[in-house]
């Protein structure tokens, strides 16, 4: 069974928004560890201390992180590649370079600052090297601790949208279930399927078995989020079969359609009966205005248009169609294309392919 493409959602662009105290910890944190070290294995002549010069320091990772954190937003926003891991490799590199070339500023100021507060030595290139080696390890913390809460948000992001996904696909069959389950569908429906009985009963059967295969198909695949394209064709003409019986030469149908088009493709499901009731539903089908319908392949989309002849001015809120252009959208980049005019009304959706969603 297809199931949601979390590819689409990698690692976010806009990473998780710590807040101001939990980044005043983590910088104080490695700031500490930074301080310990130092004190431990220091190559000056005095070893760090905990006055105001040193929660100056402090302020300094802090300036740091952030700074970490948005060279990652733009780093994210500006590297475009395919292959992910290349990606978040050139992010990694790319922010702890960052990282230490801004540090290695701030410690030389803060040398000088130190010097001049406590008479301590100046920049030394001793001091700037240490410096470069602090940079660097507090950098690469920080970065990995940013890509961590990065992870972590893409990780519930995916579930969310993969939710928010589960609930369109389940609100577009049950719309298309109530549909079904319509009085006035039924109505017409059993009331064809009656006088059938009597003018010939092979095309009653056949309407019979259409409808059953219809019900059947939505039951069988109401969780899935694709579907192979052919399997939904064929599903709208055995469709289109019970509407054309009931409308009689008053619905027209052209499908040009070739099987090789819809190998390897896949589509939501029951997106090309939501079109054909969509068109059924807003158009007038008489001796006078025939509602014609047609289906053919082009640039990878499955085009389905019709005439337009509405039954009376209206405004719809295209609930139907939103929820289409929903159900893509955590699917594929490729937008569904909508074109409409006082005479034609055309819906492009486009063909996945199946063997990317497997």
């Amino acid at each position: 069974m297809a199931t949601f493409d979390h590819s689409k959602l990698k690692m976010t662009t806009s990473p998780l928004k710590l807040s101001r105290p939990v980044k005043i910890i983590i910088a104080v944190a490695v700031g500490m560890l930074m301080f310990g070290t130092i004190s431990i294995a220091s190559r000056f002549r005095e070893p760090p201390g905990f006055a105001w010069i040193g929660f100056l320091l402090l302020a300094v990772y802090y300036v740091i992180f952030e700074i970490i954190i948005k060279a990652q937003t733009y780093l994210f926003n500006r590297i475009k590649t395919k292959n992910e891991s290349v990606r978040l490799f050139l992010v990694f590199i790319g922010s702890v370079l960052i990282g230490t070339s801004v540090y290695f500023v701030l410690f030389y100021i803060f040398k000088w600052i130190d010097h001049w507060s406590y008479g301590s030595e100046t920049p030394m290139i001793g001091h700037m090297a240490m410096s470069v080696l602090m940079g660097l390890t507090i950098s690469v913390i920080f970065t990995l601790v940013q890509m961590a809460v990065n992870w972590k948000n893409d990780h519930y992001q995916s579930n969310l949208e993969n939710e928010q996904f589960q609930q369109e696909i389940a609100k577009a069959n049950l719309a298309i279930l109530k549909n079904q389950l319509d009085p006035h569908f039924m109505f017409n429906s059993f009331n064809t399927l009656y006088y059938l009985i009597d003018e010939n009963s092979e095309m009653a059967k056949d309407f019979l078995k259409n409808i059953s295969t219809i019900y059947r198909y939505i039951l069988q695949n109401n969780d899935k989020s694709l579907i192979a394209v052919s399997e939904e064709h064929n599903l709208a003409k055995q469709y289109l079969a019970i509407m054309q019986q009931r409308y009689y030469n008053f619905l027209l149908v052209e499908d040009s359609i070739d099987a090789e088009d819809l190998q390897q493709k896949s589509v939501p499901p029951l997106v090309l009966q939501q079109l054909i009731e969509n068109a059924i539903k807003h158009n007038r089908i008489d001796e006078g205005s025939p509602l014609n319908i047609s289906f053919e392949v082009e640039n990878n989309y499955i085009i389905v248009s019709n005439n337009v002849n509405l039954k009376r001015p209206e405004v719809t809120d295209q609930t139907g169609l939103s929820n289409i252009k929903k159900r893509y959208q955590y699917l594929t980049e490729r937008p569904v294309v909508i074109a409409e005019s006082q005479q034609q009304f055309t819906v492009s959706l486009p063909l996945i392919n199946t063997a990317d969603h497997e």
